[in-house]
């Protein structure tokens, strides 16, 4: 990954930091007018702002809230969801240790106040984020130039899926046909077959190799990238295993990926579909 997607990100949680620390001293003064009130101090009220920021922004972190790339168009409301709950959580410590001990002074208003302002602000600088990663990826910076390896379906479901997310730091050079039966794929180009992969990588340039194709050529791939310093890659269809069914465990401290068959029907398959989310989020089991 460039260190630039990474120095964006940073930045965008400095910027995040002060944004929403900021939310909290403007609720102060809607609030309690444009003035520094003797019957509610400013400078406690800042205080507990500070680390109720520092909450609100650190369990976005842990929830991966400020993961590179972001996540895909259609999880964006998710994000909105971790907003509020680390919203909840921030607002929450300030009223547990500063509302709750103060016998002068209670706003719930203020506390609203200040979850929709820092809210906005979030969505609002996640959207600019987004922004400036698309242009950039539109303007092929600092991104991988791959390579596929494989003209099949799942190929082409690759391609298309990068090429139509704004976020995903990856540019599809072309496909290496590991059999030499394809012409054409869609949305990308044929550019040769396996005996060709070196001379290929070395006049584009190629940063990642993904394998979608050629199982048993799987070990010699890896060795290249290990050689080139190239980022290998390949999808679990390639070993006929569908991601959603997918699963990182851990048994005895090792790390394990199981694969989960599930064939819900009719009007049950949404009822277990909720059951085995919960079951993968909160208690991790299969």
């Amino acid at each position: 990954m460039s260190r630039k997607w990474i120095y964006l990100r940073l930045g965008h949680i400095v910027i995040d930091l002060l944004g929403v620390y900021g939310a909290f001293c403007f609720a102060y003064f809607v609030r309690v007018g444009w003035v520094f009130s003797t019957d509610f101090p400013f400078q406690p009220f800042a205080w507990v702002s500070a680390f109720s920021t520092i909450l609100w922004i650190g369990f976005l972190l842990l929830s991966k809230y400020y993961r590179i790339p972001p996540r895909s168009e259609e999880r964006v409301g998710y994000d909105a969801l971790l907003i509020g709950l680390g919203g909840a959580i921030g607002i929450g410590f300030m009223i547990v240790t500063y509302f709750f001990r103060s016998e002068l002074f209670f706003s719930r208003l203020l506390n609203i106040y200040a979850l929709l302002f820092g809210t906005i602000f979030l969505l609002i600088s996640q959207f600019v984020f987004r922004l400036i990663l698309s242009a950039r990826k539109k303007k092929h910076k600092d991104v991988y130039r791959a390579l596929i390896v494989g003209a099949n379906r799942v190929a082409e479901k690759l391609i298309h899926a990068i090429k139509h997310d704004a976020y995903a730091p990856y540019i599809v050079i072309g496909v290496i046909d590991p059999y030499g039966l394809a012409k054409e794929i869609k949305d990308s180009r044929v550019i040769g077959k396996l005996d060709q992969l070196e001379p290929v990588c070395e006049k584009e340039n190629i940063t990642a190799i993904i394998q979608c194709d050629a199982f048993e050529h799987t070990m010699n791939l890896i060795s290249f990238c290990e050689e080139k310093d190239i980022k290998f890659q390949f999808d679990p269809a390639l070993r006929g295993i569908y991601e959603e069914n997918l699963r990182i465990r851990e048994v005895a401290g090792q790390t394990m990926i199981s694969f989960v068959q599930r064939n819900y029907q009719g009007i049950k398959k949404w009822k277990y579909r909720f059951i085995d989310w919960v079951l993968r989020q909160v208690f991790d089991v299969d």
